[in-house]
């Protein structure tokens, strides 16, 4: 059990990739504090790890709202103890089609993949600063890479390219304090991303990833020696 005893705190774990990562973690014998805004997906989450033996709680968060973020990790704190992992998965699409019916999806979008994400870490920080050590791994899109087409998706992408952006500057702030940062950038999965949403191809593309794939990849990289860093990965659906 490669994540015994780790308390790893997991941003959109209601469904998606978040989800997948959640029961992964569980079964390597983490405690997972699962964060979202939808309770009774959470609960469902929540349920199925408890009698699979693995620890969890669940805490409703909308990750937009800095108050809800503040109480959430003072919850999380009391609970667990401490943080080891931060994995920031929360996020929203959007793209131009959207946009033109649903303006406002560009500011959800821009709330929720950047300020949100920005405010979870922010109040997570200091407990680890606190212990010496930690892992902040934000999940971002290859989106929000430089030589990716986002045509389509230029709200989307400039949320993705923030995220990087700050993960970028977050580790170098904190280079020395055992602290590692991970920017992961996976390209479009079998998620419930583009379903929340209302599009017509939502799954089953053959474009797409498994989640649970992608959940491999993810539970590897937390799960290197401590003296080693990864800094970033780029994940893709092979041609």
């Amino acid at each position: 059990m490669r994540l015994k005893n780790k308390v790893i705190v997991i941003t959109g774990a209601s469904q998606g990739l978040g989800e997948a990562l959640a029961y992964k973690v569980a079964r390597e014998g983490a405690r997972v504090a699962l964060v979202a805004r939808t309770g009774r997906l959470l609960q469902q989450v929540k349920n199925r790890i408890v009698k699979a033996g693995g620890r969890a709680d669940s805490f409703v968060c909308d990750i937009r709202d800095s108050t809800q973020v503040r109480a959430t990790i003072r919850q999380i704190r009391q609970k667990f103890g401490a943080i080891d992992i931060l994995v920031n998965n929360a996020g929203v699409w959007t793209d131009e089609e959207i946009e033109k019916t649903r303006p406002e999806q560009r500011k959800i979008a821009l709330e929720t993949n950047v300020l949100g994400q920005i405010q979870v870490t922010k109040e997570v920080l200091p407990l680890m600063r606190k212990k010496k050590g930690g892992h902040i791994f934000n999940v971002i899109s290859t989106s929000g890479l430089a030589d990716w087409d986002n045509t389509r998706w230029q709200t989307y992408a400039a949320s993705k390219w923030a995220l990087a952006g700050f993960t970028k500057a977050l580790r170098d702030s904190l280079k020395g304090s055992k602290i590692k940062v991970t920017a992961f950038f996976p390209a479009g999965m079998d998620t419930n991303l583009y379903e929340n949403v209302g599009r017509p191809d939502a799954h089953r593309q053959p474009w797409m990833m498994r989640k649970e794939d992608v959940a491999d990849i993810i539970v590897f990289a937390l799960t290197r020696p401590a003296d080693l860093a990864i800094e970033s990965i780029v994940v893709t659906k092979a041609c």
